[in-house]
């Protein structure tokens, strides 16, 4: 594996922006959307929340397969350091304590998952990386040779750079009893916009296709829009 993330490092770094930033996530069924925002506020705010570097992106389901999650939250750090030193402080924060008991009544965890962004492509001038309301494509993809498809990745996203998407290529760790290991999300500024860009229209699909059809199997795929985000000061 860890010859084929060097191979994945050499063949991103050419022609896309390269973003090593880990995440978390987690799939809420959310029965009081009201109280999770008031909750992620004052968690935010707190002199806790106040020492992360994080960036927490809310976003609301818009479709989900079998999943009965209606929100996610998205947890995104600049490096693997900020993660772990957020880790061990949030571990004997009062703060914390208190996020976890106010987003109990609030909400329950679908599911929770860990990863990382490898690489971004497609339109690096567009500002849809930052608008609120955007909407995101997810195909979730178990992918047996990493290497081969972030080159072929690297090519169509490279293709099609005019189009005013931006995609990012992530890896996971783990996501539930979700067997993908890897995740292209594809931002569009709003959700008619994604109906009208479909993937397949776009320049170099066929050749894209035809080199990952024997690497990466789609295991889901999910739509989301964003609804509110917390970045550092």
């Amino acid at each position: 594996m860890r010859n084929s993330l060097a191979t994945f490092v050499f063949l991103l770094a050419s022609q896309q922006v390269f973003a090593q930033q880990p995440f978390q996530t987690f799939d809420m069924i959310v029965t009081d959307p009201a109280g999770v925002v008031a909750a992620l506020d004052k968690m935010v705010a707190s002199p806790t929340g106040q020492q992360s570097s994080a960036r927490v992106i809310l976003n609301q389901y818009l479709a989900n397969g079998e999943s009965l999650a209606t929100h996610q939250i998205i947890v995104v750090y600049p490096t693997t350091e900020d993660m772990d030193a957020d880790f061990l402080r949030n571990a004997v924060s009062p703060d914390w304590a208190t996020f976890l008991e106010e987003m109990q009544q609030a909400a329950t965890v679908e599911a929770e998952g860990l990863g990382q962004i490898l690489a971004i492509g497609g339109d690096l001038e567009s500002s849809v990386s930052t608008a609120l309301g955007r909407t995101n494509v997810y195909y979730q993809m178990s992918v047996s040779d990493p290497a081969a498809y972030a080159s072929a990745w690297s090519d169509f996203t490279s293709a099609n750079a005019d189009t005013g998407v931006l995609s990012y290529l992530s890896s996971v760790l783990a996501f539930g009893a979700n067997p993908a290991t890897h995740v292209v999300n594809n931002v569009y500024s709003t959700p008619g916009e994604a109906l009208a860009n479909d993937p397949t229209s776009y320049d170099g699909w066929d050749a894209f296709s035809q080199r990952v059809s024997g690497i990466r199997n789609i295991e889901g795929r999910a739509v989301t829009t964003v609804i509110a985000e917390w970045s550092p000061e």
